[in-house]
């Protein structure tokens, strides 16, 4: 037990030591870049502190535990969807923009929309797995061509702010470094959580779903909360939006291309018409007034401990079939 705990600790430590590393390194990067620090956190910050998620997932997936694998991907997601955000407008109310709003919200929702579509059969093949990875490539295409129209358009400020300041390579070693420490925190405190959880006597479903999501989580929550701290509300909404899409549909391809996975009707019937609903509510607050208010925090809140009671009670008939 107290091995466990003090795993879990430095699990924590190394996770808020690392997104600090990050996102004082984000900034500077992407202006030396001549590039909106939002496509940074897209193509690299969300993509990286989604591994967690990749090799839980994946190692599930080639062992056929197919409801931890999917249960993982939907459990996190839903996590970093609704808590994360809720904690990060409760810190500070969550000003957003139009490419928030338009882009990396709706491609969230579509992605777990198709995988609910996909799944609906029971079954994730290899084919679903690769149409997956393939509907991902436009949304990476949209960024990248936005990113090159901004450039387009400020290339003279871009220049110039590239010509100042410490060398790129090592904030790039830096943020690596950051995100080594965030991934090595995240094992960490979910094999320390796990530990913690037997020895407690949580029931293993339960334990699955809702710490082990939670804690595969942890990366994309100290760096959202990080950002906010610094006033940075875009980074922490995009960074969470951007992570959501990369998990649903790259980490349950790779999945799916490694072991075709089944779908139980938890996860069709209740878990990810949820997470759609629960994406379309953010939408309509952000919508309204491009800001999510603290009063929106508490409601995201009230659909999280909805999910962990659904998980942790046979109430809507579906939770045994849950990993």
């Amino acid at each position: 037990m107290i091995l466990s705990l003090g795993l879990f600790l430095a699990g924590l430590a190394f996770l808020f030591l690392g997104s600090e590393i990050v996102t004082r390194q984000m900034g500077p990067v992407a202006r030396r870049l001549g590039i909106n620090e939002l496509v940074v956190t897209v193509l690299g910050v969300s993509v990286l502190s989604s591994l967690p998620e990749l090799m839980v997932s994946g190692f599930a997936a080639a062992r056929g535990q197919s409801d931890v694998s999917i249960g993982n991907v939907v459990g996190s997601n839903f996590v970093t969807l609704t808590f994360v955000t809720a904690v990060c407008a409760l810190i500070r109310p969550m000003d957003t923009s139009l490419q928030i709003k338009d882009r990396e919200s709706s491609w969230m929702i579509l992605s777990t929309a198709l995988v609910l579509v996909l799944g609906h059969d029971g079954i994730l093949g290899r084919v679903d797995g690769a149409l997956l990875i393939l509907f991902y490539l436009p949304y990476i295409g949209s960024v990248v061509s936005g990113a090159l129209r901004e450039a387009k358009s400020g290339a003279g400020a871009g220049q110039a702010a590239a010509a100042d300041g410490p060398p790129l390579a090592p904030r790039l070693a830096l943020m690596a470094a950051g995100l080594a420490a965030i991934i090595l925190g995240a094992d960490w405190a979910v094999s320390g959580g796990g530990r913690l959880g037997a020895a407690a006597g949580i029931p293993p479903f339960a334990l699955g779903v809702v710490l082990f999501a939670f804690g595969t989580s942890l990366p994309e929550l100290s760096i959202a909360v990080s950002a906010t701290l610094k006033g940075k509300s875009e980074v922490s909404i995009g960074e969470v939006y951007a992570s959501n899409t990369f998990t649903m549909m790259v980490v349950l391809g790779i999945c799916a291309l490694i072991r075709p996975l089944a779908v139980s009707e938890a996860i069709t019937g209740f878990a990810l018409p949820f997470l759609v609903l629960a994406g379309v509510v953010i939408q309509v607050f952000i919508t309204t007034g491009m800001k999510l208010k603290r009063w929106e925090a508490l409601v995201l809140l009230g659909f999280y401990g909805f999910f962990v009671f659904a998980n942790f009670t046979d109430v809507l008939g579906w939770t045994r079939a849950l990993p």
